[in-house]
């Protein structure tokens, strides 16, 4: 890719059109007031069904025909016909509560993205366009992840029409970073592997060095990590070692998963401290010494720590359950990629692709 093509990032949204020729009378204003009015009016009587479907109108240029879903405590659900992965829902009070969408990018009809996706898809991979789409919309996110019809190609774009984050498999990488991937592969694998590590996705970030992922894979451990170009700093490392003992079915899961859990809560942060900066500097070269560490307080998090120092990246890492440190994720320029649940954009109906298996 060549990176002078990328960046600056295609600019802001399509300026919009402004009013012209305002008639400034009274008799105008008063006739302007009571429509106002009117409209008003009819959109606080929209039900949450309609309003869904203005919302996506707004977003792919389609009227859809929804189905309505389940109705919780503190919001209804909708999803559109034939389509079983929507994510849409609305606030007992008529407010937005998230929209996720898949559509294929032939099927906008115009909408907020369409033009704002082939611009920018022309511009950072001249010849293609966008294969599939996926739209959300929530007080946390706003915006569109599009990838090629080979899926091997990704844009993260913003709601405002700027992109901060690409992702592709590209065919290789600079010889100085193949030879850092053989030496890291064998710090992660205590010397007992030393090639082998597969190329698998590189990141290209605005006006940053671009990061490539490695990963290897047998039938006893998973290791990956990635490496910044230029610098050849290593920022995620990642080992897990398979213990060959499947479960079942979900009750013997979730005992396991308590087991776990119970283990997990029997450690102190100053054990893990002192375990994270021995496992950083083995795994990563990484020196974690005045860091201070915060353990998850989620069931979901809870084998995580998050590590952060005045003037350095925070740091993330997971511990197994005999405080041992497994994977350490460094974010550097206050950028986070997700390199473990980062999902490629598919077919609407298309089960969820993971980046890395």
């Amino acid at each position: 890719m060549n990176k002078k093509k990328i960046f600056p990032i295609v600019g802001a949204a399509l300026l919009s059109g402004s009013l012209l020729g305002f008639d400034t009378t009274n008799q105008t204003n008063a006739y302007n007031n009571v429509n106002t009015n009117i409209k008003q009016s009819a959109a606080l009587e929209q039900t949450p069904m309609q309003k869904a479907q203005d919302k996506l109108r707004e977003l792919t240029g389609n009227t859809y025909t929804l189905i309505q879903g389940v109705i919780g405590k503190d919001a209804i659900h909708f999803k559109r016909d034939s389509v079983k992965d929507d994510i849409i829902a609305y606030k007992a009070n008529g407010k937005l509560e998230t929209i996720g969408i898949k559509i294929n990018y032939e099927d906008l009809n115009g909408g907020k993205y369409q033009a704002k996706l082939k611009e920018t898809w022309e511009t950072l991979f001249p010849g293609e366009e966008p294969k599939y789409v996926n739209i959300s919309e929530s007080i946390y996110y706003e915006g569109t992840i599009s990838s090629n019809a080979l899926q091997n190609k990704q844009i993260y774009m913003q709601e405002n029409g700027k992109v901060y984050g690409i992702d592709y498999a590209p065919g290789e990488a600079p010889a100085s970073l193949q030879e850092e991937a053989a030496e890291v592969l064998s710090r992660l694998t205590d010397g007992k592997i030393k090639q082998g590590a597969k190329l698998d996705r590189m990141y290209v970030r605005d006006g940053k060095p671009n990061v490539y992922q490695y990963k290897y894979k047998t039938k006893t451990m998973n290791v990956s990590f990635a490496i910044e170009e230029q610098t050849l700093e290593l920022l995620q490392a990642d080992v897990y070692l398979k213990d060959g003992k499947g479960v079942d079915n979900y009750g013997e899961f979730q005992k396991r998963e308590n087991e776990k859990s119970a283990e997990l809560k029997k450690l102190t942060l100053d054990t893990l401290l002192e375990n994270a900066v021995k496992d950083a500097k083995k795994m990563m070269d990484l020196d974690l010494k005045g860091y201070k560490g915060t353990i998850g307080a989620n069931a979901w998090d809870e084998d995580y720590m998050t590590f952060t120092k005045e003037g350095a990246p925070s740091v993330t890492g997971r511990f197994n359950k005999d405080g041992s440190f497994s994977s350490f994720t460094v974010d550097k320029y206050d950028q986070t990629i997700d390199f473990y649940g980062m999902t490629i954009a598919g077919p609407p109906n298309e089960e969820l692709k993971l980046i890395l298996d």
